[in-house]
């Protein structure tokens, strides 16, 4: 496997959670789904500092991802875009289930 690009891997994911359509009026839902999940992908962010992110640590990124992206109700297709993106830009390669390989 060809190391992540850490910045870039996080970059891309902390821009799909915030630039996606939020399709859900649940608030208490959008807390748990969203706003507890986007806080731990920062966390994780900060402890892995400049060192790329391990294989393990991106899978936990991604289900963190997937998470808010399901409490969203973000469609197929927006998913896909921000896989594509997040793949394309960090060298992760990104499977539907959420795993990165």
């Amino acid at each position: 496997m060809s190391e992540i690009n850490g910045k870039a891997f996080f970059g891309a994911v902390l821009r799909a959670v915030a630039c996606t359509r939020n399709h859900n009026d649940d608030t208490a839902e959008y807390e748990a789904g969203v706003i507890a999940p986007a806080g731990r992908i920062r966390e994780i962010e900060a402890e892995i500092g400049d060192r790329a992110p391990t294989t393990s640590e991106a899978e936990q990124v991604l289900a963190l991802l997937d998470t808010v992206l399901t409490t969203k109700r973000t469609p197929a297709a927006d998913r896909e875009f921000h896989t594509g993106h997040i793949s394309r830009v960090s060298g992760v390669s990104v499977v539907r289930a959420g795993a990165a390989v």
